[in-house]
């Protein structure tokens, strides 16, 4: 796949395919050129190739690949995008999350009328019910980003795994870029009437267009390849992990059939008895994990290769602080944050490793806790450097302490 995708006279020759579409050049000579070009390149590849296309500077469109689709069904008397999922799995992660999708699209139509009504009888912008209506339903569409939060936390790692980076950064990025316009178009929503009105629907205007446009990418580009290529264990992890993040403007009926089981037998294996020198001291690997599993912090270890190798398991996945799923362990740590993030990642690994800061600290407000975060280099006695020790801890029970306490602790003049 890789050495394919690679191939630059197939990009340049299926660039040039596009090109000739966007211009109308006549469909059968385009058709056949591109017959004679990629007779045998598996449907996948060809998919790979159109999005980073898309996503270039070339001036392909979202209708050019759509022209693209129509010849290729012409052709072939088939979707290059099909996808087969079996009957018997209707609640398959694939068919969850076009699920989702279709329920997206469905909820535009509504926050649309409302603001054609509002851009055409500006006297309702005074009327709070009507307003109020037009916040809940764009409030109600902001579940999307439950949606995104899991195809990047679980579908992207398992991507990467195959070797699929590309598909994964990119997506990313337009999902930052789409979040923010959300979060735009919903604070202006605050400001009416005070706010010209054409700048709301406008900000909304922008956020429709790139929001349909990674629902298309995602039918198209990102559930064909991951269909392709996933295993019958990667879906059952997306099944298992999905509820982590939740769903957008849907709830999933019943779990897949086919779970992962865990018996007592399989635990004590992984468990032994054996006695470990840790510390001062001895313990099995069942006493460390639960005393791991229990202390008062979310805990994230990240190897001195890069890689996220272990988090403990404080709480249910949806409960934590910072939510981390097994699909993510082996994943290289600068994969595991937005595009965006990835300078102030990788300056702040150097400067751990190089021990240019011995630790970070920061903290931030969510959902009424005060979530401080530490990030610790660790190293050998020898010197030698071991990783990262992140953790996360909830600093609002040192803020509640009584008055009398507070001032106790205060420092000496």
């Amino acid at each position: 796949m890789a050495v394919a995708r690679l191939n630059t006279k197939l990009i340049n020759t299926l660039r040039d395919i596009l090109l000739r579409l966007h211009y109308g050049e006549v469909m059968e000579d385009v058709q056949t050129d591109f017959k004679r070009s990629f007779q045998g390149v598996d449907a996948v590849e060809i998919l790979l190739i159109i999005y980073d296309l898309l996503n270039s500077d070339d001036g392909i469109t979202h209708r050019d690949v759509k022209k693209f689709f129509a010849m290729y069904v012409d052709l072939y008397g088939y979707s290059i995008t099909d996808i087969d999922v079996p009957a018997k799995q209707s609640n398959h992660p694939v068919n969850i999350f076009q699920a989702e999708n279709k329920a997206l699209q469905d909820a535009l139509p509504p926050i649309d009328n409302l603001l054609n009504m509002l851009e055409e009888n500006p006297q309702y912008l005074h009327d709070e019910n009507v307003v109020e209506r037009l916040k809940e339903k764009i409030a109600q569409i902001g579940q999307f980003i439950n949606h995104y939060n899991r195809k990047e936390k679980i579908y992207f790692p398992i991507l990467e795994r195959y070797g699929y980076f590309a598909l994964t950064r990119t997506m990313w990025a337009d999902d930052d870029r789409i979040r923010n316009l959300y979060k735009g178009t919903k604070s202006m929503l605050e400001k009416i009437p005070q706010l010209d009105f054409k700048y709301i629907k406008q900000s909304y205007e922008l956020f429709k267009r790139q929001f349909k446009a990674m629902i298309f990418q995602e039918e198209t580009f990102l559930l064909p390849v991951a269909f392709a290529y996933f295993k019958e264990e990667d879906w059952l992890a997306i099944q298992r992990e999905s509820d982590a993040f939740g769903y957008a403007l849907i709830e999933p009926e019943e779990e897949l059939k086919e779970r992962q089981k865990y018996t007592s037998r399989m635990l004590d294996e992984h468990f032994e008895a054996k006695q470990i020198p840790f510390g001062g001291g001895f313990l099995t690997l069942k006493e460390a994990d639960h005393i791991l599993n229990n202390l008062p912090v979310e805990i994230t270890f990240v190897d001195k290769y890069g890689v996220f190798k272990y988090f403990n398991d404080k709480v249910k996945a949806s409960d934590m602080m910072f939510v981390r799923t097994p699909s993510s362990i082996g994943r290289n740590v600068i994969n595991c944050h937005p595009p965006k993030s990835m300078k102030k990642v990788k300056r702040l690994i150097h400067d751990l490793q190089t021990k240019r800061r011995t630790h970070e600290c920061m903290w931030f407000k969510k959902d009424g806790r005060y979530v401080h975060i530490t990030y610790k280099a660790l190293f050998a006695e020898d010197g030698e450097y071991l990783g990262i020790l992140e953790y996360v801890q909830d600093i609002r029970p040192f803020l509640n302490l009584p008055r009398e306490v507070k001032k106790e602790l205060r420092p000496l003049d």
